[in-house]
């Protein structure tokens, strides 16, 4: 069996969301009261944790928990954290310094190359061009477009409708297990679970395969060809 498409999520799988944060919290005492004591890095550290474990069920859980951890001397307003967050994504973004060496090497192993992100259009976009990213896929879905947000199985299958292929040829490689790994496996695809946020939800399946860094994908993706192949 031959894999003819890798489709990407963009948060912790190619832009390094860690790196970013760590970048703009140096911003944090410009735009908010800061706590006497509390230190870039450690604004840096709780905000890391905060987006692994609370950014999927909301920025306001975020902000909740920088608030109970004692970042601020008065917690901002939502909708003023918000702006912020907005604002600074829109001018800071770390990229994996593999991501670009690995998608030119998957095309020129001959596979498409797509992304499927959650979030605003605006917002991704900047991202990508922040990352020098945008012309590097094929074909790109932003879920604040077709109003589909993952795990839906529909934007994924989306992603197969533009390439023209079946899901059972395509690999979704993403940082999530809810919203990445289950989602595209409910879909068909075959699934790389890219292991930089944390450990792995033990209520889902695991993924066909793991990988530390975006440079371990192709060989990833290798082994599961050979797996369907040998079978």
């Amino acid at each position: 069996m031959r894999i003819k498409a890798v489709i990407f999520d963009l948060d912790h799988t190619l832009f390094d969301r860690h790196g970013t944060l760590r970048e703009v919290a140096k911003q944090f005492r410009r735009s908010f009261r800061v706590k006497e004591g509390v230190t870039d890095e450690k604004i840096a550290r709780l905000w890391c944790y905060a987006d692994d474990h609370f950014v999927y069920d909301g920025w306001k859980y975020v902000l909740a928990y920088l608030a109970e951890n004692g970042v601020f001397e008065q917690v901002p307003p939502y909708d003023e954290y918000r702006s912020f967050v907005y604002e600074n994504f829109a001018k800071v973004a770390v990229r994996f310094e593999e991501t670009i060496p690995t998608l030119l090497l998957l095309k020129k192993r001959g596979c498409a190359i797509g992304l499927i992100t959650n979030g605003n259009h605006a917002l991704q976009y900047k991202k990508l061009d922040l990352l020098g990213l945008r012309d590097a896929f094929d074909e790109i879905i932003v879920s604040g477009d077709v109003m589909v947000d993952k795990p839906d199985s529909e934007i994924f299958m989306m992603m197969s409708e533009k390439f023209s292929l079946p899901p059972s040829q395509m690999v979704y490689v993403g940082d999530n297990p809810r919203n990445d790994i289950a989602g595209a496996r409910e879909a068909g695809y075959h699934t790389i679970w890219m292991k930089s946020t944390g450990t792995w939800d033990s209520k889902i399946s695991p993924p066909e395969e793991t990988v530390e860094r975006v440079q371990d994908v192709p060989a990833a993706v290798e082994r599961i060809e050979r797996r369907f192949s040998d079978a």
